[in-house]
């Protein structure tokens, strides 16, 4: 048995995935402990990955689109395997990034995932990320992103989620919260899976010294293209229907609504209307589905909603703090609205 599997879904840019499947040979974890699947979604003979396939490398052809969500699942299906690196093919890795996070979790089983430092790939004094976090009203922000990478995220710290560009799971935390979520495709299903995978019982860490390189938005090139809003309003809406505990839910429903608000605002303002309307859409089309799987989640959780409104808590401080390191005039707007409204997030 392998000790990893990685997982990259592609779409039509077999470049990107070359690059990204040599950075993974270079990996200090030995060849014989990881398997690289590379799932190629719309498959076509000149937009796939060409033979012959690099060392450890095996590719699953899919006909269709099947999203970030499907493809990783059938990824990580493909070989049994202690854990399960999530992997854009727009990220490079630092050659001791899958050591160090296999370290990280095999040092504390009560960790579901760790994620390192993501620098951005055409400017390495930027930073990408440096794990992900959360508003109480369910949106999420990726700390740090384009900030200088002066040593403000050099210490390790608890996540509630993690960009799934690169990150690492236990494979016994993916498959007991139930994977990822196709009804998602794109887009915030990796906090949808970080907070199912809190919600039975783990936690996620930040490892600073685990470094990777992104590119960011290569597929559909620009960071709000409608297809984004679109599925960022939906899928904000799912997380929040779908992974909230009744109680959490009316205790946080004034920041939620606001937030949408907002959220909608600033969609309107950037030319997102339409795309906005058809994210709420899809929200309610399949908003029985939700339910449906609200309460088998609500079924299986460890933790009860002090626990899980700590966790929440914690995670908005960190966007809080973060927003409040930035020099005034570059502070998000909407963040700036949000923390008029709501205050500092108390410890």
């Amino acid at each position: 048995m392998k000790t990893v599997v990685i997982a990259i879904p592609s779409l039509h840019r077999p470049d990107l995935t070359a690059r990204c499947i040599e950075s993974i040979q270079r990996q200090t974890m030995p060849a014989e402990q990881w398997k690289i699947v590379v799932i190629e979604n719309e498959a076509h003979p000149d937009s796939i990955l060409p033979d012959p396939l690099p060392r450890n490398t095996m590719r699953i052809e899919l006909p269709t689109n099947e999203g970030t969500t499907n493809s990783i699942n059938r990824g990580m299906a493909a070989v049994p395997s202690p854990y399960v690196l999530l992997l854009n093919n727009d990220v490079e890795l630092a050659p001791d990034y899958l050591e160090k996070l296999v370290k990280t979790l095999e040092a504390d089983d009560t960790l579901g995932f760790a994620t390192g430092k993501l620098l951005r790939a055409t400017d390495p004094t930027r930073l990408d990320g440096a794990g992900d976090a959360m508003l109480l009203a369910g949106a999420s922000y990726r700390l740090g992103h384009l900030d200088h990478d002066i040593g403000q995220f050099d210490q390790p710290m608890p996540l509630l989620s993690a960009c799934g560009a690169a990150v690492l799971y236990r494979s016994k935390a993916f498959l007991l919260c139930g994977a990822l979520d196709s009804d998602f495709f794109a887009y915030l299903d990796d906090l949808d899976l970080a907070l199912r995978t809190h919600l039975i019982g783990y936690r996620g860490v930040y490892v600073p010294d685990a470094v990777a390189y992104h590119i960011g938005s290569a597929t559909l090139g620009q960071t709000l293209h409608p297809r984004v809003v679109e599925y960022i309003t939906r899928n904000q809406l799912f997380v929040v229907m779908k992974d909230y505990p009744p109680a959490v839910f009316r205790q946080l429903l004034s920041r939620i609504v606001v937030y949408q608000l907002l959220w909608f605002l600033f969609s309107m303002k950037r030319g997102g209307l339409h795309a906005y309307v058809r994210g709420v859409r899809g929200a309610v089309r399949v908003r029985k589905r939700m339910q449906q799987k609200h309460r088998d989640l609500m079924a299986k959780r460890k933790i009860d909603d002090e626990q899980l409104l700590a966790v929440m808590r914690m995670s908005e401080r960190q966007v809080y703090e973060w927003h409040q390191s930035q020099p005034e005039a570059q502070r998000s707007s909407l963040l700036n609205l949000y923390f008029r409204l709501f205050a500092q997030p108390r410890r």
